[in-house]
């Protein structure tokens, strides 16, 4: 296990992508807005192995709680984008699903 602190451009850090069969790793190109995504073709939706966000350095760290997760998009060759709606990321809620993560429901769902 190992934290990093995922920066909004190509930082290339290793982030993980959760799969049915655990959590693969990819390299980290930033984030985008989801309606600049949308305009590029051949990208898969994927779940991002990520259990907290911030926007700014002095704002407080946003936990994710049990089974939700930011949403990215694989670029191929192990190269994944974190998707943004506006100001914030893009979260997917997969509550028939165990958490992939090993969360539980001690933290805030934001």
């Amino acid at each position: 296990m190992a934290y990093a602190t995922l920066q909004a451009f190509a930082s290339m850090e290793t982030v993980g992508i959760v799969t049915e069969d655990g959590i693969e790793l990819c390299h980290w190109l930033g984030v985008a807005d989801r309606r600049i995504l949308r305009l590029v073709p051949e990208l898969k939706s994927v779940l991002l192995d990520i259990e907290a966000w911030r926007t700014m350095i002095l704002e407080p760290y946003k936990w994710l709680g049990p089974s939700v997760y930011v949403v990215g998009a694989f670029i191929g060759d192990g190269r994944v984008v974190g998707v943004m709606e506006g100001r914030q990321p893009m979260v997917r809620v997969l509550s028939s699903k165990p958490d992939a993560l090993g969360r539980s429901f001690g933290y805030d769902t934001e």
